[in-house]
């Protein structure tokens, strides 16, 4: 199990930049079977940008079961669990992405 604090990999990057540090966090992740815990606390924002180039890669190569299971959010407020959720259904849905 590992903690991951997103705003520090938000920090002094583009949301592209940041979202490609994350998904690599995340495939090491799900390469080792590891937990990610993602700490949300001080994340304003998480754009389509970040999502993309994170969520939506790892979607892409793995499921989206496989990235459900590999992560659990900490300090996650309610906005951000939809935003997050919708994003995930919509990615599915248009991407056919596996499961």
């Amino acid at each position: 199990m590992k903690e991951i604090i997103l705003n520090n990999v938000l920090q002094g990057k583009t949301y592209p930049d940041a979202g490609s540090d994350f998904y690599g966090i995340l495939k090491n992740a799900i390469q080792s079977s590891e937990r990610v815990y993602v700490n949300m606390e001080g994340v304003t924002g998480m754009p389509t940008m970040f999502m993309n180039t994170s969520f939506g890669k790892i979607m892409s190569e793995f499921g989206l079961e496989k990235l459900k299971s590999t992560m659990v959010f900490r300090n996650i407020t309610k906005v951000q669990i939809e935003r997050i959720g919708k994003y995930f259904t919509d990615y599915s849905e248009v991407y056919n992405t596996p499961t």
